[in-house]
């Protein structure tokens, strides 16, 4: 993980003295789904049998939509460097890192079925609200939950869940039957 964290506090330094921060999270982000979702084209980044001439050409490719002069050169050193397989955590590093420079908490929202993006979007809102500044969130299933939302940013626990509802009135009932 330290590689992770030094390759993406370069890119981040990066993106800060070139104004971009949004822009290089996105990229980097969009580039991890990317990986994720095409293996074989990780898997060429990663071979030692591939040309690193070929394996350019494909980034540029890769990366020109973004309009971001420095992040080919950075996919580049990545892959040149053999660190491809260190792409996921450097990406999850760049995240971290550029929502601490923005000041964004992230947090996780619980749900018993997975959320739209529409979904965890007004949640943000409402906890950013409540917070005083911008949160984001990943869904993550519980299906002890019942039904409803449980949000956890930081140390501060917001529960919405029926789970949560239903342990408040036994916690309530309890406390009345001891006075």
């Amino acid at each position: 993980m330290d590689v992770a964290v030094r390759y993406a506090g370069a890119i981040v330094s990066l993106a800060k003295e070139e104004n971009k921060l949004n822009e290089y999270k996105l990229a980097i982000s969009e580039l991890d789904t990317f990986f994720n979702e095409n293996a074989d084209a990780k898997k060429m980044l990663e071979s030692y049998f591939v040309p690193n001439e070929d394996k350019f050409i494909f980034i540029d490719e890769l990366v020109k939509k973004y309009k971001i002069a420095n992040l080919a050169n950075f996919m580049k050193l990545i892959v040149s460097k053999h660190l491809m397989f260190h792409f996921h955590d450097i990406a999850k590093a760049v995240n971290k890192q550029v929502n601490q420079e923005l000041n964004i908490d992230e947090g996780f929202v619980y749900s018993v079925n997975e959320l739209t993006s529409k979904e965890i979007k007004a949640i943000e809102d409402a906890i950013s609200k409540k917070r005083g500044h911008k949160v984001e969130l990943k869904n993550k299933l519980d299906p002890r939950l019942i039904g409803g939302v449980k949000v956890i940013v930081h140390d501060h626990i917001y529960d919405g869940s029926i789970l949560g509802k239903l342990e408040t009135l036994k916690n309530n009932l309890n406390e009345r039957r001891i006075k």
